[in-house]
């Protein structure tokens, strides 16, 4: 499976370990108490780094529209913590790497939530990036998903609400 642009370089940038073919949920990380997530079962991690200062797990989403395309739907949850100076410029790094074409900007409880699309190839993804800065860490929610032809009707909608649920479970 191809890890899209987007994800590869949120990852890159945090140095992250070897991609797992793990299907399990992923336990949230107790050493470093950056990032505690509790993802549902169908979701497979591709990507886990529970470390310190900066802990990242990446997850692919099944979707009936990716096995005829290389485009997949993903999410990346980070945990950065608020005294590394390495992890606040990798997080600032993240979050200003690509080009926001139709931006949005809105609250959701503590979280700030910018919507948006960008371009990898010459397929349309739609992104949600959610930040909540906390007095020891911020967190990033990243959730990106190709438009394909094949998308299930109200499948953008669908999206939507697994970030809003996403964002409840983060910690």
């Amino acid at each position: 499976m191809r890890l899209p642009l987007i994800f590869a370089a949120a990852v890159c940038l945090a140095s992250c370990s070897e991609p797992t073919n793990s299907n399990e949920a992923v336990a949230p990380p107790t050493s470093s108490k950056l990032l505690s997530i509790n993802p549902p079962a169908h979701w497979k991690v591709i990507v886990d780094k529970p470390g310190f200062p900066i802990a990242i797990t990446v997850f692919n989403i099944p979707n009936p529209a990716d096995p005829a395309s290389k485009e997949t739907t993903n999410v990346v949850v980070g945990g950065y913590a608020a005294n590394s100076k390495e992890a606040q410029d990798n997080l600032a790094a993240t979050k200003r790497r690509f080009v926001k074409t139709s931006l949005q900007t809105s609250q959701k409880g503590a979280w700030t939530i910018e919507s948006y699309s960008q371009i990898q190839a010459v397929t349309r993804y739609r992104i949600l990036d959610g930040t909540q800065v906390l007095p020891d860490k911020t967190l990033f929610v990243r959730l990106a998903w190709p438009n394909l032809p094949g998308n299930a009707p109200g499948y953008d909608a669908e999206m939507a609400r697994s970030f809003d649920k996403l964002l409840t479970q983060v910690h």
